[in-house]
Protein backbone atom coordinates (compact mmCIF):
# COMPACT_ATOMS: atom_id res chain seq x y z
CA UNK A 1 0.00 0.00 0.00
CA UNK A 2 2.65 2.24 0.69
CA UNK A 3 4.60 1.93 -2.41
CA UNK A 4 0.86 2.89 -4.08
CA UNK A 5 0.61 6.02 -2.11
CA UNK A 6 4.09 7.00 -3.35
CA UNK A 7 3.60 5.85 -7.19
CA UNK A 8 0.24 8.49 -6.90
CA UNK A 9 2.35 11.49 -6.49
CA UNK A 10 3.65 10.37 -10.35
CA UNK A 11 1.01 11.61 -12.76
CA UNK A 12 2.87 11.08 -15.37
CA UNK A 13 5.75 11.48 -17.02
CA UNK A 14 6.72 13.82 -20.24
CA UNK A 15 10.17 12.80 -21.84
CA UNK A 16 12.00 15.78 -22.73
CA UNK A 17 13.20 15.46 -27.30
CA UNK A 18 17.02 15.44 -26.45
CA UNK A 19 16.70 12.14 -24.00
CA UNK A 20 13.41 10.37 -26.38
CA UNK A 21 16.14 10.98 -29.77
CA UNK A 22 18.71 10.21 -28.18
CA UNK A 23 20.46 7.26 -29.91
CA UNK A 24 23.02 6.34 -27.44
CA UNK A 25 20.27 5.40 -24.23
CA UNK A 26 18.33 2.34 -24.34
CA UNK A 27 14.73 2.52 -23.40
CA UNK A 28 14.61 2.07 -19.91
CA UNK A 29 17.50 4.20 -19.52
CA UNK A 30 15.53 7.38 -21.17
CA UNK A 31 12.55 6.37 -18.53
CA UNK A 32 14.20 6.20 -15.65
CA UNK A 33 16.56 9.44 -16.79
CA UNK A 34 13.17 11.17 -17.69
CA UNK A 35 11.67 10.09 -14.07
CA UNK A 36 14.77 11.18 -12.20
CA UNK A 37 14.60 14.28 -14.01
CA UNK A 38 10.95 15.12 -12.76
CA UNK A 39 11.30 13.87 -9.39
CA UNK A 40 14.12 16.46 -9.00
CA UNK A 41 12.79 19.19 -10.34
CA UNK A 42 11.73 21.44 -7.24
CA UNK A 43 14.56 20.01 -5.05
CA UNK A 44 17.67 19.77 -7.62
CA UNK A 45 17.95 16.22 -5.77
CA UNK A 46 15.93 12.71 -6.55
CA UNK A 47 15.62 11.04 -3.29
CA UNK A 48 13.51 8.34 -4.89
CA UNK A 49 14.85 4.85 -4.07
CA UNK A 50 15.52 2.35 -6.58
CA UNK A 51 12.72 0.04 -5.49
CA UNK A 52 10.23 3.06 -6.38
CA UNK A 53 11.84 3.46 -9.57
CA UNK A 54 11.59 -0.11 -9.86
CA UNK A 55 7.75 -0.66 -9.30
CA UNK A 56 7.15 2.12 -11.72
CA UNK A 57 9.57 1.07 -14.83
CA UNK A 58 8.92 -2.87 -13.99
CA UNK A 59 12.55 -4.01 -13.47
CA UNK A 60 14.09 -5.46 -10.32
CA UNK A 61 16.10 -2.72 -7.43
CA UNK A 62 19.13 -4.50 -8.95
CA UNK A 63 18.39 -3.34 -12.46
CA UNK A 64 17.50 0.14 -11.65
CA UNK A 65 20.95 0.40 -9.81
CA UNK A 66 22.67 -1.10 -12.87
CA UNK A 67 21.04 1.16 -15.20
CA UNK A 68 21.43 4.80 -12.89
CA UNK A 69 25.42 3.22 -12.82
CA UNK A 70 25.32 3.47 -16.50
CA UNK A 71 23.42 7.56 -16.37
CA UNK A 72 26.03 8.35 -14.22
CA UNK A 73 29.04 6.76 -16.36
CA UNK A 74 27.52 8.12 -19.50
CA UNK A 75 27.64 12.14 -17.76
CA UNK A 76 23.79 11.90 -17.90
CA UNK A 77 23.21 12.28 -13.69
Amino acid sequence: MKGELQMQKLKGLWIPAEILLNEELNDKEKIILAIILYLSEETKSCFASNKYIANIVNVTADRVSKIISSLRDKNYI
